[in-house]
């Protein structure tokens, strides 16, 4: 699985989204229901899906799913256990 792929599915899960709403550049604070406990949700979700940690600083200052999705990558997560 991409790593855009699964920071949609675990925005659109997490946030009761309805599907195919979240592409690469949907702003994170037009996400319905984006605030800062569900970006923790997310956080967490990530890190337990990915089996590693993301660095919360660049998690907090992304502003884009798909700034999200480079952040997974970036930590060599992109592959789900």
């Amino acid at each position: 699985m991409l790593a855009e792929d699964l920071v949609v599915e675990v925005i659109t899960d997490l946030l009761d989204l309805p599907g195919k709403t979240l592409a690469a550049g949907t702003p994170l604070v037009a996400v319905d229901g984006w605030d800062s406990v569900n970006a923790l949700r997310v956080l967490v979700y990530l890190e337990r899906e990915t089996g590693r940690p993301l660095d919360y600083e660049r998690f907090a200052a992304a502003a884009t799913v798909g700034d999200l999705a480079e952040l997974v990558d970036r930590t060599g997560a992109g592959t789900p256990r």
